[in-house]
């Protein structure tokens, strides 16, 4: 059975690398039972407005429908680092945001495919939302061939 002096010892054999990880953790359960890193339903209600507001955005400039299939999931060490990601469709783009936290920093990846209005490339856009606001986007577009089958699982 663990106690304070055979954790104590375990600590004492860390690499110097590990400490900063090791500390983290211990901080997190200063706290029993341990609060979760973060609360992945109040983020899935987020992303679902997101998703909504943009939906509605899209309908509203398009005259566009909106039909959307969310998926989810997610995992956090214990350290409190990890990610969240939920995926859903506005009309022919599929649509992807990751929230991602380090070290209790908090990034959301907005990731955008479509085909383009000719049918003949395939584009990519990445917009990253980090700390203070700050933000980026990649695009890029690939060249399809017209009638090739879709790539499958293997």
């Amino acid at each position: 059975m663990p106690n304070r002096e055979s954790l104590h010892e375990l600590i004492d054999t860390l690499p110097e690398a590990a400490l900063e990880s090791a500390e983290r953790v211990l901080q997190n359960y200063q706290i029993w039972p341990p609060k979760p890193p973060i609360d992945v339903e109040k983020m899935r209600k987020r992303v679902d407005e997101l998703f909504s507001r943009r939906g509605e955005e899209l309908a509203a400039r398009t005259g566009a429908g909106f039909a959307s299939a969310r998926t989810g999931g997610g995992s956090f060490k214990a350290d409190g680092d990890g990610m969240a990601s939920m995926s859903t469709s506005e009309g022919e783009t599929l649509v992807t945001l990751e929230i991602h936290i380090f070290r209790g920093y908090r990034l959301e990846i907005e990731e955008r495919l479509r085909l383009s209005e000719n049918k003949k490339l395939l584009v990519y856009t990445q917009q990253i939302k980090g700390p203070e606001g700050k933000k980026g986007l990649y695009e890029i577009e690939f060249d399809i061939a017209e009638g090739l089958p879709p790539v499958s699982g293997g």
